[in-house]
């Protein structure tokens, strides 16, 4: 749920799982809400709408080093392990089933997934899990059926780009976010260091629309 109403407020903060989610979370001024709660909010004249996005290409090392790296490295292999969807949606494509296959296979497959292997599953499975989706899907969602359309009035939408710090003030600045507490559970994982040319290719056609909308240099 990547929405969150700011406490005695009239302000709505939309985010991506992957951008400062775990930190917003752990606001005790912010609480989150449903997409319908959300849809219905906005239906208000007056409801401000931050968004965060983040550069597509860290969002995607993010996504690795989390859900490839970290995770898989701290389950508990004694206890049956629940496998989270940003996780599953690969396994198909990886030859992967887990009914089929231990836990420790599964966290072996996932280890040693290069980056590069990784984008490529990717493209297979973008669209199957928040975590993987576009960013801008969170405003118009093409796989939805009940509230595909937020219809954020543009003219109360502010955009912040949370890798750019004065984006990132700003935003704690209007909403009450404590920029001092953020959460980053993978900033001991240093790999990827840099990935190839065919990778680059997969994200930039992959986000290309988020690149586009909220103004991020391709390579």
């Amino acid at each position: 749920m990547p929405y969150f109403r700011v406490h005695d407020s009239n302000k709505l903060v939309l985010t991506n799982f992957k951008v400062m989610f775990t930190s917003f979370s752990k606001t005790s001024t912010f609480t989150k809400i449903k997409r319908y709660k959300a849809y219905f909010l906005l239906k208000q004249d007056d409801m401000q709408v931050h968004f965060t996005v983040r550069d597509p290409y860290q969002k995607a090392i993010s996504l690795y080093k989390d859900k490839f790296q970290s995770t898989p490295r701290h389950v508990d292999l004694t206890k049956p392990v629940k496998w989270e969807k940003p996780q599953r949606i690969f396994f198909p494509t990886m030859g992967l089933s887990t009914k089929r296959d231990s836990d420790q296979k599964i966290q072996d497959a996932l280890i040693n997934t290069p980056f590069d292997e990784f984008i490529e599953l990717l493209k297979e499975c973008y669209w199957r899990d928040e975590h993987t989706q576009p960013q801008h899907w969170i405003l118009d969602h093409p796989r939805y059926l009940l509230f595909k359309k937020l219809l954020v009035n543009q003219r109360r939408l502010t955009v912040y780009k949370m890798d750019e710090a004065e984006e990132l003030d700003a935003f704690a600045s209007s909403t009450g976010f404590d920029n001092s507490k953020r959460a980053n559970s993978t900033a001991g994982i240093t790999n990827p260091k840099e990935f190839s040319r065919a990778s680059i290719e997969t994200i930039n056609s992959i986000y290309e629309k988020d690149f586009v909308d909220y103004g991020y240099q391709m390579r």
